[in-house]
């Protein structure tokens, strides 16, 4: 039972994973703290969780196996997400699952230079830290209860005490004080999607039918599913204040099979053709016009 629910979790946490970086694109704008990935160069350094030598590995170079930065204790494993401004590393180590499957996330950071690891504090189930907002920390983590549910914990880096902020929502995106979150799922469907102001701890409900969405700049650019018709769908795409206010829609309708990229001059969508398999588009808000793209164009 025990091994059977921590490969639930395990599952469901890649599941996770591929909605998040295939619908939005996870990125921390205007923001001390960013996603450390192995594509991702923060100040000096490349900072990654290698799953094969199970640690924190660290390089300023973008290929190699650059060197361990951290190992966990011994029955934890580093858990899937860590965030760093280029000279601190936030990250979690997870300890043994139980039966009901839950685990103890130990939450650490640690200099660049491999010196001052410090304990902050923990909580449970947790997949790492998301976000950073002055000295305090916006951490994923999944239900005791039901394991395909993700809620978001701030914690303080001073004192280590955490608490739920959002329920049933997950960050995506950072710019600053606001942070962007829609519920866990593994699968492209519409979702409510959410602005959480840090410096106010209040939270917005953007929409209930969102199925893409990107912070640029000071606006969010996003997309609803307005009529579902299966294969393919109506979608619009609109734009807001990071408040929630002063919502406008760029395109009211866009038939595709579902929609990929938003900036703020275009968006990416994809349509389904009865034995041609897919093909891919890019959608110019000043223009009006579509034109058909490569999918490496359409997936950049």
């Amino acid at each position: 039972m025990k091994k059977r629910k921590h490969l639930y979790l395990h599952l469901l946490t890649l599941c996770f994973l591929a909605a998040f970086f295939f619908v939005v694109p996870v990125k921390a704008q205007a923001s001390s703290c960013r996603q450390c990935n192995r594509e991702t160069k923060i100040g000096k350094y490349y900072i990654w969780n290698d799953y094969n030598s199970h640690s924190l590995r660290i390089s300023t170079s973008k290929s190699g196996n650059g060197k361990v930065l951290a190992k966990p204790s011994a029955g934890r494993s580093i858990a899937a997400f860590c965030i760093s401004d280029g000279s601190t590393v936030y990250y979690a180590e997870n300890g043994a699952y139980n039966s009901a499957g839950n685990c103890t996330s130990y939450i650490y950071k640690i200099r660049v230079n491999g010196k001052g690891r410090t304990k902050i504090g923990k909580l449970k189930n947790s997949s790492g830290p998301k976000a950073y907002y002055k000295g305090n920390l916006y951490l994923s983590c999944f239900d005791q209860s039901d394991g395909t549910l993700i809620h978001t914990y701030s914690m303080s880096v001073k004192t280590g005490k955490a608490k739920r902020i959002m329920k049933n929502a997950a960050i995506q995106q950072q710019n600053g004080q606001y942070l962007l979150a829609s519920p866990n799922s593994g699968a492209v469907i519409p979702l409510d999607l959410y602005i959480y102001n840090c410096k106010t701890k209040k939270q917005v409900r953007i929409t209930k039918k969102s199925v893409s969405a990107n912070i640029v700049g000071k606006k969010l650019y996003y997309a609803e599913c307005v009529k579902d018709h299966g294969t393919n769908s109506t979608f619009r795409i609109r734009s807001c204040n990071l408040s929630g206010k002063s919502k406008k829609t760029i395109k009211g309708t866009l038939n595709a099979s579902g929609i990929g990229k938003i900036t703020s001059k275009y968006v990416c969508y994809y349509i389904y053709k009865n034995y041609g398999g897919y093909r891919y588009y890019r959608y110019d808000f000043k223009s009006k016009k579509a034109k058909e793209i490569s999918y490496s164009s359409y997936s950049r």
